[in-house]
């Protein structure tokens, strides 16, 4: 589920908190660093929950206005489509999956059932949901139709994200990524086939967590070190004008340039430049590219890049 870019932007926080508190041992650092991966899973399953929600709460609402009761906000108009939506039967009914929520203790939208009602409420006004009621539905109609729903109302929906991000300040930055990775899993899912949802955990990526291990231990021990490489490359700022962030984005690329013989050049600049435009200044990502690009120009020079592998030559 994670990508590289994921694990640096938490190695760039990790790091980033730790010049802002350098009391902060180097243990509880990284001790974060893996409970905010570990977030990103929860709110996998989170997210999971939320259709199963939705889901769930469009039947009551459906047997409501067939029982013709009146009751507040009992206005929403529930096809029948979306009911018996076999891809949402599917997940109410998945063993492992409903398993892994009430382990997790996961009662968000039990406790916050609004959040729910709201996008209800949205889908039913989008176009899509329109079209979805004029079709004679089947799977493959039913799974296009979550994916819609999840792209057009859940996924940008900034009151959802809002809440997740109070719920837990790590999820903000993981929202988008297990978005894609739900709505990629959803057009993979089979008909009456459990063991086709396939999911993730933190043990399947011992590669990635290790390269955040190692970029996080190379950064913060060589800290003195990384810094002085940035001495004199910054000609038209001072160190004071440099804001915190960029400092620490240029340590890591740095650190990936110096320390990681398997990554080429071009995918480190690349990668910060993006993460730059993200999370620091206007400007950041112009100055970084400055800086990183005069670095690679003169470790090449000084053969003090070392990158093995094939393709990694420069």
């Amino acid at each position: 589920m994670f990508t590289r870019r994921h694990i640096r932007i938490k190695v760039m926080q990790a790091v980033y908190a730790l010049h802002k508190d350098p009391e902060q041992s180097f243990t509880a650092v990284r001790k974060k660093f893996d409970k905010q991966l570990l977030a990103a899973y929860d709110l996998y399953f989170v997210m999971y929950a939320l259709l199963i929600a939705i889901h769930k709460r469009a039947i009551e609402r459906f047997e409501i206005k067939n029982k013709q009761e009146h009751r507040e906000r009992s206005t929403l108009d529930i096809s029948p489509n979306f009911v018996e939506n076999k891809f949402l039967q599917f997940l109410g009914a998945h063993p492992f999956l409903n398993e892994k929520i009430k382990k997790k203790r996961i009662k968000n939208w039990e406790l916050h059932f609004d959040y729910v009602d709201q996008l209800i409420e949205a889908m039913e006004k989008a176009p899509f949901y329109t079209h979805y009621l004029e079709q004679d539905t089947n799977w493959s109609a039913d799974c296009a139709f979550v994916v819609a729903l999840y792209k057009e109302i859940i996924a940008p929906n900034d009151t959802l994200f809002d809440y997740l991000e109070d719920q837990n300040l790590s999820w903000a930055d993981d929202f988008s990524l297990v978005n894609t990775f739900i709505v990629k899993q959803i057009k993979k899912i089979k008909p009456n086939q459990s063991s086709s949802l396939v999911f993730p955990f933190p043990e399947d990526q011992k590669e990635e967590k290790e390269f955040g291990k190692q970029l996080l231990k190379k950064t913060v021990s060589k800290r003195e070190e990384l810094e002085n490489e940035i001495e004199g490359k910054t000609p038209n700022w001072e160190a004071d004008r440099i804001a915190q962030l960029d400092w620490v984005l240029l340590q890591l690329g740095i650190s990936e340039l110096l320390y990681f013989e398997s990554i080429p050049p071009k995918v480190t600049l690349n990668e910060y430049l993006e993460i730059a435009k993200d999370y620091s200044t206007p400007k950041s990502n112009i100055f970084i590219n400055g800086v990183l690009d005069k670095l690679v120009k003169e470790y090449s020079v000084t053969n003090r890049m070392k990158k093995s592998g094939r393709g990694l030559k420069e």
